[in-house]
Formats: C-alpha cells, structure tokens, sequence
C-alpha cells in the first residue's frame, strides 16, 4: 500500500512591521465628552476599526518620527495652557465652539509649531461623518497630508532571495561610497541613493534646521518629505537587522513602485 504524499507547505515569508506612532481622539457616543490617546506603537484593532468602548475615534495625527515625539504632542494637546510651545497664546474654549472644535483649533496650533512643523505628519478623519473645517486662523501647515479612512495595518516582507536586493553603491552627489546603512537614504520615486547628509544640504534653505521639512531629487525633480524619506531608512534598517542570510545582510531591498 502506497502512503500518500505529504504536501510541502511553503515557507511563511519573515515580516517586520511598519512603524507607526500617532495621537487620535475620541467622543463620547453618549455626550460630548472628548479624550486624547497616544498610539506611539503599531496600530492596533481600535485604530482600525475607528471606535473604543462606548466612544467614537474621529481623528488621528500620524507619521510622528518616533513615540517621544508622540507623546509630547499628545502631552501639549491635552494641556495647551501648560505647554511652552503655547506659551503666551492664552487659548480658551470659546462660546460658540464645542469641546471638539477647541480640540481641533489647539491641534492646529501644534502642527503649525516647533518640532511638529517639521515632520511628515498626516491628519486623518476616522469618522468624515464628524469632520469640521479646520479654523481659518490657523491652518495646518501645507505639507500636512488629510486624509480619510481607516488606517490598515502593513509589514514589509524580509524577501528570500537576493535579486529582492540592491547593494549600497555610490551618492549620486559627492560619489563616494555609502558604507554604512545608517548613512543611506534613497529617492522613493526613482531610488536613488544618497548620503543622507548630502541629501539634506542639497535641500537646506533654511540655516538653522539639521534638515529640511521637504525637498526634490536631484536625480528625478520628484519632490519629498524627509519624514518619509527617513521612515524608509528605518525601515531598510529594521529589514536588515531582521536577515538570517548573512549574504544579504547589508543589502537594501529593491523598492517596490505602487
């Protein structure tokens, strides 16, 4: 009698997670009551679905470079008379504004200041049903992306083969070598490489800043935000840390085009 032939069963492909850290808030489904979360890891099952126990989440700011920076803002958030990056501005609920509206207002102020009107940040309705037009007196600032929608959970594949990966190779500024993956960063439109503090020079306009907010590739003129320039760094980084193939462990994997 002849067994039957087990079936190989593929190999699960090893994921990272893609970083996330965001600050949402809710209300009240029974009142107008509102509360300020820090989500300075990976999204969770309540960021997707939009709700959490009794209370509807309506908004969340994301794309912060790190849970600090999270946190602080949510810290300046929930006490905007406390917060020196405030100081001086006495903002008070006014009489015609509910508790959101003022929440809203005070959130534009922060993304309007130092250090968060510097990063690639998102503003993102969970709940368009609930939206309100930002105040006129303060707008968000331009690079800030609105958004819609629920936010779905991602992880980057640690590919098994090596054509999945390019090496580090020359900066298409100075020429020399990138030796390190810290150094690198690349073009997300046509992958270019570049030291990162090469990249940043090219596109300083600003003196006192270690880095620009945005700026264009040399190679392509396609334009970027350096917070998501550096969220593909970290990630390159994360991947290689992750690499059981050490034949593969400094590599960069190809960037995927959408």
């Amino acid at each position: 009698m002849i067994s039957p032939r087990k079936s190989k069963r593929p190999k699960a492909i090893k994921t990272v997670p893609d970083e996330f850290f965001g600050v949402y808030c809710l209300i009240s489904r029974k009142s107008l009551l509102y509360r300020l979360y820090g989500r300075p890891k990976s999204t969770n099952s309540a960021a997707q679905r939009g709700t959490r126990e009794g209370w509807d989440m309506v908004c969340i700011i994301h794309g912060f470079p790190n849970s600090v920076a999270a946190l602080r803002f949510e810290w300046a958030w929930q006490n905007p008379e406390k917060t020196r990056v405030l100081k001086g501005l006495s903002l008070k609920k006014t009489k015609k504004e509910t508790p959101f509206a003022y929440r809203l207002r005070v959130a534009c102020y922060l993304l309007n200041s130092r250090p968060w009107n510097n990063f690639a940040l998102t503003f993102r309705w969970l709940l368009p049903s609930e939206e309100l037009p930002f105040p006129e007196e303060v707008l968000p600032p331009k690079h800030v992306q609105k958004v819609y929608g629920l936010i779905e959970k991602s992880s980057t594949e640690i590919l098994p083969t090596s054509d999945c990966y390019v090496e580090k190779g020359e900066c298409r500024l100075c020429g020399n070598n990138i030796e390190k993956l810290t150094q690198l960063v690349r073009c997300l439109s046509c992958a270019a490489h570049y030291h990162a503090k090469c990249l940043a020079s090219k596109n300083l306009k600003n003196e006192r800043l270690l880095y620009p907010v945005q700026g264009t590739c040399p190679s392509c003129s396609q334009s970027f935000l350096w917070g998501d320039i550096i969220r593909d760094q970290r990630m390159i980084i994360r991947v290689s840390e992750a690499q059981t193939d050490t034949l593969m462990k400094d590599l960069i994997p190809r960037l995927l085009k959408s």
